[in-house]
């Protein structure tokens, strides 16, 4: 099999241009999330509520003492290893600790943009690697940009499973012959997210052959050594969402699904322009590779329910950890880049000016196809946080934060909590699951068992947080078991008795 020829050198300031204007096309779609980029959150609307990001505010709120900061989850028990939880924490961990007196939200903003940018202008980049004019390149990224596709895990309140950037550079770096550059961003974007980076090392082999990708063994082998614990049977378990894949209506870039799993539909002539390549089929291959990875396990139209089956779900029959991939439209992350290198093979037949025109498309388009939403900077019960901060240092029961909102205030007034990263599993056998089921009706208004304040106040308890945080909260029978609050929104369980101290969490690992 013939590889792909290496591509003409292109002129550097060519590229630069192009860069710059996707880069500027890019900004402007956002602008107005830019507009309020200082004061408004950047992500899901009900941010304070959603899982991967407070997981994420909470890592990197916690990454001076992550091992100290798992212990006081789900507590007396410790949340277990940061593997099994938050399986890419990289981010956070190098970014965290110098972070943690930045003005929020503005960090979390510029980080996300700073992804989506990275995936764009790589996207651009790429397209020059394997030869496009600059004005062909510069129109790829901008359709790249205003593909709200692009914008998936940033309206979702994630970080590295967003970012392809260094995946879209190992396939440049692949394309200008350097093999082992690019097997090391390969590697790299495996540590982003592990699926995203063998779909990137498949890509890369279809384009371009070489023994010198193995080099992405240098990066990925550790993380898979430390990732090992997360992949015991006790953690194959989906999310409760289920699958978050690429409808069907999403990739024809019709207005029937949600605006952020749209692709501009004028990437669908990606493919046939791939097959005018110099590679041809193989730039196709690894433009259907990802879409299909990206569509699921099933083809879907604009709902979940399924049309029929796709190989990914035949791929995860034989193969067991593939059925662990819980989100495949991530794939649309680097599928969309290459549709959009494939569509420059067109817009290169055209003279420069009217492909420079096409740059109108994206704001045409980007009426309906709207950017992530933006969501309140704090989260509620931020006083009743700094109270508890301010008042001891015993273990603290989050009423309402028991599917992980506690983990907004969490790093906030640093105390041991009663919830976790992980849902807690019904009739668990655990301490914090036992305690978790006893205060359960002080969450419906109702008084608790008799056992449930003694075993709370000898686990180290000393406060319980009632906070609204969605719709109304009745604090009756919280009221009838423990009186009026000494703060607002903070009741005090019974003092420990004398001679009590706190308990050390029992680490599971």
């Amino acid at each position: 099999m013939r590889p792909v020829p290496a591509p003409v050198r292109r002129s550097p300031l060519h590229t630069a241009l192009a860069l710059a204007t996707a880069g500027v096309v890019a900004l402007a779609l956002l602008s107005p999330q830019l507009r309020t980029f200082t004061t408004r959150l950047w992500g899901p609307e009900r941010a304070w509520a959603h899982r991967d990001f407070l997981g994420a505010w909470w890592l990197f709120r916690s990454a001076t003492d992550v091992d100290g900061a798992l212990a006081r989850l789900s507590w007396p028990d410790g949340a277990g290893p940061l593997a099994t939880n938050i399986p890419n924490p990289f981010d956070a961990l190098l970014l965290g600790p110098l972070l943690r007196t930045a003005p929020f939200p503005l960090w979390w903003n510029l980080l996300q943009l700073g992804h989506h940018l990275g995936n764009v202008l790589a996207a651009t980049w790429l397209a020059r690697c394997l030869g496009a004019r600059a004005s062909s390149a510069a129109v790829a990224g901008a359709l790249v940009a205003a593909s709200p596709l692009m914008l998936h895990e940033v309206a979702g309140g994630r970080t590295l499973s967003g970012a392809v950037w260094p995946g879209l550079v190992a396939l440049g770096l692949l394309a200008r012959g350097q093999a082992v550059p690019a097997g090391l961003f390969i590697g790299l974007q495996g540590l982003f997210y592990l699926y995203t980076g063998m779909l990137v090392g498949l890509v890369a082999l279809v384009l371009r052959p070489s023994w010198g990708l193995l080099a992405a063994a240098l990066p990925i082998a550790p993380y898979l050594w430390w990732l090992s614990p997360a992949w015991s049977p006790s953690h194959a378990r989906p999310p409760d969402a289920g699958f978050s894949r690429l409808p069907l209506a999403g990739l024809l870039g019709l207005g029937a699904v949600h605006e952020r799993f749209l692709v501009h539909p004028l990437l669908l002539l990606g493919l046939p322009g791939a097959l005018r390549s110099s590679g041809r089929w193989r730039l196709a291959v690894a433009i259907l590779l990802a879409t299909l990875v990206a569509l699921g396990p099933a083809l879907t139209w604009a709902d979940r329910q399924p049309i029929l089956p796709l190989p990914l779900a035949w791929a995860a029959a034989v193969w067991e950890p593939l059925g662990r991939l819980h989100h495949p439209i991530r794939a649309g992350l680097l599928a969309v880049p290459l549709l959009a290198v494939g569509l420059t093979r067109l817009l290169d037949r055209l003279p420069g000016a009217p492909t420079l025109l096409l740059l109108v498309l994206p704001w045409v388009h980007a009426v309906r196809m709207a950017a992530p939403a933006v969501a309140l900077p704090e989260p509620a019960g931020l006083a009743a946080a700094r109270w508890l901060s301010e008042h001891g240092e015993g273990a603290v029961v989050d009423l309402t934060g028991q599917h992980g909102d506690a983990l907004a205030l969490q790093p906030l007034h640093g105390r041991p909590i009663l919830e976790g990263l992980r849902r807690a599993s019904p009739g668990g056998v655990l301490p914090s699951d036992r305690l978790r089921e006893g205060v359960d009706p002080w969450a419906r208004g109702e008084q608790v068992a008799a056992w449930v304040i003694p075993e709370l106040v000898a686990a180290g308890f000393t406060h319980v947080l009632a906070v609204p945080r969605a719709g109304t909260l009745s604090t009756a029978g919280l009221e009838a078991d423990l009186g009026q609050p000494v703060a607002p929104q903070v009741y005090a369980l019974p003092s420990t008795p004398a001679g009590t101290t706190l308990p050390s969490p029992r680490r599971r690992w």
